[in-house]
């Protein structure tokens, strides 16, 4: 079986992302989809609350997701890559390996994310097998932003929201998503409880 593994923090999903999602779902016979849910907070950037995320995932993302991707909430994303190659890793040692997995991330975190060094320390028989596969190694330019996915970045979907570019949000999510629901969770402008806006104004000044 060939397993898809996405790695994505998310803060908040977009078309890049899904581009990516979708890819892995066509490669592979399944693939696992890691989420961070974990609160971004950066001074001077929108806050992107954890619980916020995790409600559009379970109401808005879930759905739109291809019949084969199951997403994973909580932890490291990366980290949790890591555990199941290692597992591989123990299965490839005694005979027992069945699956050959691909991890999908753009070249600039594959690099950084899953060196050479970090390969032959953490899984190097499953590695060494070609049983662990590298989707920005095998297609560079279908997994480089502006080039194989969409020019979408978060940081820039985060501006949209901070400063009210509802069109400018809209044009940065995947085509099936109710993208209004999902700018309303997030934005601090939408309607929204008082205590909520407290927590954001928190938030900037704790920075």
């Amino acid at each position: 079986m060939r397993i898809g593994l996405v790695p994505i923090s998310a803060k908040p999903y977009h078309a890049g992302h899904h581009a990516l999602v979708t890819k892995a779902a066509q490669e592979n016979d399944e693939v696992l989809l890691y989420v961070s849910i974990k609160t971004r907070a950066r001074k001077g950037e929108l806050p992107i609350k954890g619980s916020d995320m995790q409600q559009i995932w379970r109401e808005h993302i879930e759905d739109i997701l291809p019949g084969n991707v199951t997403p994973v909430y909580g932890g490291s994303p990366v980290r949790q890559v890591y555990n199941v190659l290692q597992d591989a890793n123990e299965k490839a040692a005694d005979g027992t390996l069945e699956h050959v997995y691909t991890v999908y991330s753009d070249p600039a975190d594959t690099a950084q994310n899953f060196s050479d060094a970090n390969r032959q320390k953490y899984f190097p028989d499953v590695y060494d097998a070609g049983n662990v596969q590298f989707s920005a190694e095998v297609d560079p330019a279908g997994m480089t932003r502006g080039a194989g996915t969409p020019d979408v970045s978060g940081t820039a979907v985060r501006e949209f929201i901070k400063c009210g570019d509802f069109e400018s949000f809209a044009a940065s999510m995947p085509a099936e998503l109710d993208s209004e629901a999902v700018y309303n969770t997030l934005c601090p402008v939408a309607p929204k409880s008082e205590s909520y806006l407290r927590d954001y104004i928190f938030e900037i000044i704790k920075g």
